[in-house]
């Protein structure tokens, strides 16, 4: 038997080079880190992304995507290629019947053609249930990332494998609900990425203001302390959501709409995100939906960041004894997400920022406890879980098969530009 390294095909119609998403960034990082281990890693992708702001890598080559609808632009990516189709829309419900089959094509012949010993996706709409199923029914192991808490039926996973999640807490909440047991393996880091070169330790950090990440939490408290502490200068990080647009809904409920706080500075959306956690002293992370697992929180760790996080999904568990958990009422965890807490619940959350700048001993306490949970998300630890998880899947050598043993089908071949 041929003595060679793995293949895996990830066959997935949103985009890997996404920055606004967090499953997507996680994945990149993963099969970057395996292509560097020796492994063949093949991508196939549209131009999907969870929201159009995560376009900013290809920011620079997007005319090219418009000039080239239908076709497939690649994208070199350090040890990866990207193979990504050109679709009119990056919302993925916006995805045309066409552009389904286009993708549906280039997918088998990439199966055809690349022999994978695994397919690796995420996802649960019809195109996803066919990618999952032509794998299967070509014997070829599926492996499935699943990193939200949105999967509320069990058809997407009929022909799956593996299920594998980034938290133990996703994991259990799906065997409660679903049946189904997830394997929890966390969210690979690398910390040459987010690991600032230098702190200041200055500013409170939040990213990405939207409802269901506790916009509302985080405005309250930054209202608060603009009176008690105006020493103390948040800094918000936009990504899916605007600052402004929820700032003037906070401060409205409270009787005098802003567009602004005089200790509030707005960066706009970037990939490199070592600077900001350079100026970080502490990170807010206050989702009042279930978070799967906190990966800026996580970033945080490794920086040597204390944390203030809600106790929902896996928050608590990227985590870890880096900082501080807090729960709110249930009727504010609940979709829109638009239910405001009185100024005076979140006093006591106020003072444990102060207490982050105030008392010495207690913050280096914590920004011990950091770095030490900082060690468990970096890429080697979590790659190794996953090679560890899928390894009886690639006992079965499906790339070896001859062509005899597995359905072909021949599609057009479709234009690269």
């Amino acid at each position: 038997m041929e003595n060679r390294t793995p293949r895996l095909f990830w066959a997935c119609p949103y985009c890997l080079l996404d920055t606004s998403s967090g499953a997507s960034i996680a994945v990149r990082e993963l099969l970057s880190y395996l292509a560097q281990l020796g492994w063949s890693i093949s991508i196939l992708s549209a131009s999907i992304f969870d929201v159009e702001a995560g376009i900013f890598r290809l920011r620079d080559h997007w005319d090219h995507f418009k000039e080239n609808r239908g076709k497939i632009i690649n994208v070199n990516d350090g040890s990866l290629k990207h193979a990504i189709l050109s679709v009119e829309s990056t919302n993925r419900f916006n995805m045309t019947t066409i552009e389904e089959d286009k993708f549906l094509a280039l997918y088998t012949n990439f199966l055809d053609n690349f022999k994978p010993d695994l397919v690796f996706n995420y996802g649960g709409q019809v195109l996803d249930l066919l990618i999952t199923n032509e794998a299967s029914d070509r014997k070829i192991p599926v492996v499935s990332i699943l990193a939200n808490a949105s999967y509320q039926a069990t058809r997407w996973c009929r022909d799956v494998d593996l299920i594998v999640t980034d938290s133990k807490a996703t994991a259990a909440m799906y065997a409660e609900k679903q049946g189904f047991h997830p394997t929890p393996i966390g969210t690979p880091i690398n910390p040459s990425l987010v690991v600032a070169n230098e702190h200041t330790r200055k500013n409170v950090l939040f990213v990405n203001p939207s409802w269901q990440k506790g916009v509302s939490v985080v405005a309250t408290l930054a209202m608060i302390l603009e009176e008690k502490r105006p020493d103390i200068t948040f800094e918000i990080v936009e990504s899916r959501g605007k600052w402004e647009e929820v700032l003037r809904v906070v401060t409205k409920a409270f009787g005098n709409e802003r567009s602004s706080l005089s200790n509030v500075l707005v960066t706009p959306h970037t990939d490199d995100m070592k600077p900001i956690y350079g100026r970080a002293r502490i990170v807010l992370a206050p989702s009042l939906c279930w978070e799967s697992y906190g990966r800026v929180v996580a970033e945080a760790m490794m920086n040597g960041i204390p944390a203030i996080v809600s106790s929902r999904g896996g928050l608590p568990e990227s985590m870890g004894k880096g900082g501080i958990t807090v729960t709110f009422p249930q009727e504010c965890c609940e979709i829109p997400y638009n239910q405001f807490l009185r100024p005076e619940i979140l006093t006591p959350i106020a003072n444990i920022i102060e207490r982050f700048y105030d008392d010495k001993n207690f913050y280096q306490e914590y920004c011990q406890k950091a770095l030490l949970e900082g060690q468990k998300s970096t890429t080697q630890a979590v790659a190794n879980r996953f090679i560890e998880a899928v390894k009886p899947l690639l006992l079965k050598r499906a790339g070896d098969r001859n062509s005899n043993d597995q359905r072909l089908y021949k599609h057009k071949q479709y234009e690269t530009a």
